[in-house]
């Protein structure tokens, strides 16, 4: 994608959004919004379109060190020779079936 592209479309929308600020009549407004509504939508879908492109994203979690939450590390990952609080009975729940 061409940053020219990107910096018409985006002049575009600043002209129309301009145009559309100073308009009295009502009539007006029509053309220029459906004009303003498909310029942003090109613009939001070039945007798309380099994000796709992005070598990597890196969840933010991971970029800080957290694993995300589906990932089993040692920190968070059950130990087979340890007891789990599953069975355990306490006092709210002492006499219960």
């Amino acid at each position: 994608m061409q940053r020219s592209a990107m910096r018409r479309v985006e002049d575009k929308i600043r002209k129309l959004s301009a145009q559309l600020l100073a308009a009295e009549e009502d009539e007006e407004l029509r053309p220029m919004l459906v004009e303003l509504r498909e310029a942003l939508h090109q613009h939001i879908e070039r945007l798309r379109a380099r994000l796709a492109g992005y070598p990597i994203l890196v969840e933010r979690r991971v970029r800080n060190g957290i694993p995300p939450s589906g990932i089993t590390t040692p920190q968070n990952g059950v130990h087979k020779d340890r007891p789990t609080s599953a069975g355990l009975k306490t006092s709210t729940n002492e006499g219960l079936p």
